[in-house]
């Protein structure tokens, strides 16, 4: 390996759902993809959620575009 990287990623995720699911999922494959893209061990990942999307939010959303 050459190394090891701290990342911080921001997610927008939809809602309702289960968000710690989700942010796992997400943290294995940045793990997976630092590992076989890079060559790279993770020392730290900090996986913050900005925003949750739900169905009638983009549902509204998509009304005032029109």
């Amino acid at each position: 390996m050459l190394g090891a990287a701290r990342v911080h990623i921001t997610v927008e995720l939809g809602y309702p759902s289960d968000i710690g699911t989700q942010c796992a999922a997400v943290r294995r494959e940045v793990t997976q993809w630092l590992r076989t893209w890079a060559g790279m061990e993770m020392s730290g990942l900090t996986v913050s959620v900005e925003r949750l999307h739900s169905v009638y939010t983009r549902h509204m959303d998509q009304e005032r575009v029109q």
